[in-house]
């Protein structure tokens, strides 16, 4: 255990609300001005392809700048999240050092016993105690009373470098929130700039296919957010659009990104889990050109990392009770409603894969349509779903 006592002693929790206020702010601020812009952009009173291609370069930037901003909301979770944890292991931690330092009085009107010493480390020595206490005693009594101090002071100690290791605990949990959070708001930075030629906005979704009269229809479709180390593209993070997911199998007909993938072909582990995935969506009526490996690689290595067990928990899904899960990245009402008959496994890869992969295809009509997916491929940087 590296952390001391002194440096517990100069934490300043409150300290970490302030910044995370200021990177909400910036967050609120970002969203107006950039809404404000389209908004004006859309009011003029024009026409034509001019016309038509500043309100697509206004789409373009709301969606980029959303991408920041959501970073920003993620900074300010990060920050705020473990205050009050942070607070807690700072007391617990001074309030045992003081109690066992405290001197006790001593009886019939002598001296103050002295209190236990307590290194930085929260090693805790008795030596001035015993002395004082046991300066008139001898033989068996001067044993046994310096056993029974010694046995305090061991009690202290547990106590006090217990508490020392929970604090430790809490501030590795708060840096590493802040150091991820910290990345994503690098990388969609990092992803401003000037738009590729050929950038377009993210498709309209598709149609869900019709569902049965007598099912009522839910006002929206779950949602489908990144998770551990991507942002969203929007300023929620997460995905919505109107209608019931579809439940039955995919047309052959359906639309395919024009150009050709970017990227490798997935190895290793993600390359089996991507070709059993591929087989069952095969066997559930997709057609075999659907299923883009590369594109599925590249959503893969940024959404998660080929990780199949990380799981978002610093995110608006996250603040909100459901967090983003496994390979793809689902939260579980969008897991649920596109899993496959027999995958019912958010953490297993196959299954995963599965139910991300058809509300993909759902929601922009392939996997290279996905915005991260065609940012590269037309020689941007990736950005999160």
């Amino acid at each position: 255990m590296t952390l001391t006592i002194p440096d517990v002693e100069k934490w300043a929790p409150d300290q970490l609300t302030t910044a995370g206020d200021h990177a909400d702010g910036m967050a609120s601020k970002l969203d107006t001005a950039v809404k404000g812009g389209s908004d004006k952009t859309r009011a003029l009173t024009w026409s034509g392809a001019a016309a038509t291609a500043a309100n697509a370069r206004m789409d373009i930037e709301q969606t980029r700048a959303g991408s920041v901003s959501a970073a920003l909301q993620g900074l300010h979770t990060a920050f705020t999240s473990q205050v009050d944890n942070l607070k807690n292991a700072k007391t617990k931690v001074l309030q045992l050092r003081d109690l066992a330092t405290a001197p006790s009085a001593a009886q019939d009107g002598a001296q103050p016993v002295p209190g236990f010493k307590v290194e930085p480390n929260g090693t805790v020595t008795a030596d001035d105690r015993i002395a004082k206490v046991c300066a008139l005693m001898n033989g068996q009594q001067r044993v046994d009373e310096s056993l029974r101090i010694l046995r305090d002071a061991a009690t202290w100690q547990v106590d006090i470098t217990n508490a020392l290791q929970q604090a430790e605990s809490v501030a590795e949990q708060a840096k590493t929130q802040v150091a991820q959070a910290v990345g994503n708001l690098q990388a969609a930075y990092d992803a401003l700039g000037e738009p590729k030629s050929g950038t377009t906005p993210a498709p309209t979704p598709t149609t869900p296919a019709a569902t049965d009269t007598a099912t009522p229809v839910a006002s929206s479709k779950p949602n489908y957010a990144t998770g551990g180390n991507h942002n969203n593209s929007g300023g929620g993070g997460s995905h919505s659009s109107s209608g019931t997911p579809s439940t039955g199998s995919p047309s052959s007909g359906s639309p395919t990104s024009s150009g050709s993938p970017t990227g490798p072909m997935p190895s290793g582990d993600v390359a089996e889990w991507i070709k059993k995935a591929k087989e069952k969506l095969i066997a559930m009526g997709y057609s075999p050109d659907q299923i883009d490996e590369r594109a599925l690689a590249m959503i893969i290595e940024h959404e998660s990392g080929g990780n199949p067990q990380i799981v978002n928990n610093w995110d608006s899904n996250a603040a909100a009770g459901h967090p983003s899960k496994g390979l793809m990245q689902t939260i579980d009402s969008t897991f649920n409603a596109y899993k496959a008959p027999g995958h019912d496994d958010i953490y297993d890869p196959v299954d995963n894969i599965i139910a991300g992969t058809r509300y993909t295809i759902d929601r922009y009509g392939s996997l290279s349509n996905v915005p991260g997916v065609a940012a590269v491929n037309s020689g941007g940087a990736y950005q999160g779903y």
